[in-house]
């Protein structure tokens, strides 16, 4: 399986319309390029993968920090790499076929500290450190490590890693408001 794509503009159907869109590419396209990132495509995640996330997290933090006088790269960095774990927590059979080294061996029960959701930010820097070092500083460390605020409990730093944590949160809780309304569709009708 290939995953590098030289056209990554097909990838990115979802904000390729947006406003500054070129602005954020100028940014981030090396990351997006990268084989391991690239990876990401396979880890299921929320609606579709965590490849979509990650643009999506990106583009509009960078979008929210031309607004709110914060650093635009810093955003579009961190958005970026902020749930860049190395080994996916949901099954995903062609991700197990073609990399089983990238699923994670989980217990069916753990302490709650251990879970995804309190570990995965932690993870997820040192694994940008490990891969994109040169677009790495303290900074967008800090940023990725407290996006889960308040699950983790310390809470962003700068203004940039308040910007990654809302527009993370906002992204999935709009998911999670369109499973409630399914749900209530559904009740409604027994």
């Amino acid at each position: 399986m290939e995953y590098y794509n030289e056209n990554i503009k097909e990838d990115l159907e979802h904000i390729i319309k947006g406003k500054y869109f070129g602005d954020w590419l100028d940014i981030v396209e090396k990351i997006l390029l990268h084989k391991e990132f690239q990876k990401r495509k396979l880890f299921r995640h929320h609606k579709g993968n965590l490849w979509q996330h990650l643009t999506e997290v990106s583009y509009y933090s960078f979008l929210m920090a031309k607004t709110r006088n914060a650093d635009e790269r810093v955003c579009a960095i961190a958005g970026l790499l902020h749930d860049f774990y190395p080994k996916a927590y949901k099954f995903s059979q062609e991700l197990y076929d073609e990399n089983p080294e990238y699923l994670t061996d989980v217990k069916k029960k753990q302490p709650i500290h251990q879970m995804h959701g309190f570990t995965h930010a932690e993870a997820a820097a040192k694994n940008a450190w490990k891969y994109f070092p040169e677009f790495m500083d303290d900074k967008i460390d800090s940023c990725i490590k407290t996006h889960m605020f308040p699950l983790n409990i310390t809470p962003p730093k700068y203004k940039e890693g308040w910007i990654i944590t809302y527009v993370d949160k906002k992204l999935s809780i709009g998911l999670i408001n369109k499973i409630n309304n399914l749900l209530n569709m559904k009740n409604n009708k027994d």
